[in-house]
């Protein structure tokens, strides 16, 4: 599904339904490994896939940018 991906899909984010907090924190572990493809797989099995990822990105590392 490519959830860490940019979407241009018009489809609105469901902010209403329940977001799995825990898979949102497996799943930014995942990415800040460098491993989307199982950041995917484990939003994907969540009953609201978008918003976990979208929850996910709090906890995403970022490194500052000067």
């Amino acid at each position: 599904m490519g959830l860490f991906r940019r979407n241009t899909s018009p489809e609105p984010l469901d902010l209403n339904a329940p977001v799995d907090d825990e898979a949102a924190r497996r799943a930014a572990a995942y990415v800040n490994a460098g491993k989307v493809r199982k950041a995917s797989r484990v939003c994907d099995k969540t009953d609201n896939p978008r918003a976990t990822a979208f929850a996910a990105f709090r906890y995403i590392d970022c490194e500052d940018v000067d």
